[in-house]
């Protein structure tokens, strides 16, 4: 980030992820949402769906910190045959009348939400990212319940590449088991149809007996980029007598 800045209107070229497929794609600054397809589903490039899902965040009410992680976690499950923008929306829809602060996870001794509901995944796991929890030396790290747990599994790569370790997730009766390399294994269809569940990580063990998920690219359904869209339009300010007396210039551009 931040050595060739994108500029308008020019093609600029990305990684799906680090390591991964250069994608080139068309940079529309002034773009706020994303023009979903009239009828049936839509291919997105990981860019896409990172900038489309990191609006729709934002026009949910997350901080743009919290917004950009959910992106890129939604980013991360697409790149891996996982629907994580359906996912976010899920969690979008239910987290939209509620404060924030309230379904952050209290501390990192302390993993739950402040009055014992659900927490949010993106807050919960850019907590653990940020801290690098070290499972190997701490052992097993039960938390609250969380909401939609698959978006968990992006930051717990962190995690994985930081200590060169995988992590094993649990969440009811259900494991999924991360190595450093972003490859997944486990019961990953149960564990992405969880709407919520407490959750405990450990060090990866033996995982032979976990079957590995092979990913398959697929189509994004068009209801689902559409409700993003409509959270993405949130973030635009409509249009006043004041912002159009206001735009342009309001002096001589003679010299």
């Amino acid at each position: 980030m931040g050595a060739d800045q994108p500029v308008p209107g020019r093609t600029i070229s990305v990684r799906d992820e680090p390591g991964g497929t250069m994608l080139t794609e068309r940079n529309d600054p002034t773009t706020s949402g994303f023009t979903p397809p009239a009828t049936g589903d839509a291919s997105l490039s990981g860019n896409e769906v990172e900038a489309l899902c990191f609006k729709a965040a934002r026009g949910a009410g997350m901080s743009w910190g919290l917004a950009e992680e959910a992106g890129h976690a939604a980013r991360w499950l697409h790149a891996r045959g996982l629907d994580g923008a359906a996912a976010l929306l899920a969690h979008l829809d239910w987290a939209k009348d509620k404060s924030w602060s309230k379904v952050r996870p209290v501390a990192p001794d302390d993993i739950r939400a402040p009055d014992g509901g659900l927490m949010c995944p993106v807050a919960l796991g850019a907590m653990i990212s940020d801290m690098a929890m070290p499972f190997r030396d701490t052992g097993d790290v039960a938390t609250g319940p969380v909401h939609r747990p698959i978006l968990i599994l992006p930051f717990i790569h962190h995690v994985c590449r930081g200590q060169n370790a995988g992590v094993r997730v649990t969440a009811a009766g259900q494991t999924v088991q991360v190595a450093p390399d972003g490859s997944i294994r486990g019961e990953i269809a149960a564990f992405a149809a969880m709407e919520h569940a407490e959750l405990h990580l450990s060090a990866a063990q033996d995982s032979g007996k976990l079957p590995v998920f092979q990913a398959t690219a697929f189509a994004l359904p068009a209801d689902t980029l559409t409700r993003l869209n409509d959270y993405a339009m949130q973030t635009t300010v409509p249009a006043s007598d004041a912002s159009r007396a206001d735009a342009g210039s309001a002096g001589d551009d003679n010299d």
